[in-house]
């Protein structure tokens, strides 16, 4: 839990020192962008110093809301994680020990459905939907990697796609519960292929933004391999009851 907390704080401050706003090519202008570039450093310092936690978690459910008014709700919920991460800090600074330790399963459910949520948006934002974006991206970084493995028909459209339909399915695991770990783990061999790809290619400005970028995505991972699906919101648990409501019991 720490290391979720210190890693988003940490992206948080580091985003924001380079103007921009949950990410750093997010880049914010204006009087409006300067405010949430300012809330968005003063959140990463709470966190890091562990002071005011429930605060902090509020003013990132507003840091989000003024994410979706500066750049659109769907840019907003490529990073939905955020509020998924809000309400998981806000459930575990009960002060009341009985009720937090009820609400605790919870937020890490809250906190794995908002995730699945942004992976999603993420895939169709940057992948699937304008799969042109990815193709450039690839073409420039040469990460087709199958043209090496022999698949010269594999260009970088069905690779683009491959790699969007690869996230959008650990988002859609990670939202109905089921085979959280494995999803996670999927997950974290992806983003360390992106930071090896660019540190092993010299780009380390690169590989500085993704880590950046990541850091709170690192932290849910560590905390998903920890805790699992959260124990309570969860597609197997809806399943026998449908079925015993089509059965009439």
């Amino acid at each position: 839990m720490e290391f979720l907390r210190v890693f988003t704080g940490m992206s948080f401050l580091l985003t924001a020192y380079e103007g921009s706003l949950v990410a750093p090519h997010k880049v914010a202008d204006g009087t409006f962008g300067l405010a949430l570039v300012v809330m968005q450093a003063v959140i990463g310092i709470m966190l890091i110093a562990n002071r005011w936690i429930k605060i902090a978690a509020v003013m990132m459910l507003v840091l989000h809301a003024g994410v979706a008014m500066k750049f659109g709700l769907f840019p907003a919920l490529e990073y939905a994680i955020i509020i998924g991460i809000a309400f998981f800090l806000l459930l575990n600074s009960i002060e009341d020990e009985a009720r937090r330790d009820w609400l605790k399963p919870y937020s890490v459910d809250s906190l794995r459905i908002w995730t699945g949520i942004s992976l999603i948006a993420l895939a169709v934002g940057e992948k699937l939907a304008p799969s042109a974006l990815g193709q450039v991206f690839v073409a420039q970084y040469q990460w087709n990697f199958m043209h090496a493995l022999g698949f010269d028909v594999f260009d970088d459209r069905p690779f683009v796609l491959s790699a969007g339909m690869v996230q959008a399915v650990i988002g859609i695991v990670l939202i109905l519960g089921t085979t959280v770990r494995l999803a996670v783990l999927a997950l974290s061999v992806m983003m360390a292929i992106s930071n090896v790809v660019f540190t092993v290619q010299g780009n380390n400005e690169a590989a500085l933004v993704a880590f950046i970028g990541h850091m709170p995505i690192i932290g849910i991972a560590l905390l998903l391999l920890l805790l699992g699906y959260g124990q309570r919101l969860k597609i197997t648990h809806a399943i026998p009851q449908q079925q015993a409501i089509s059965r009439g019991v």
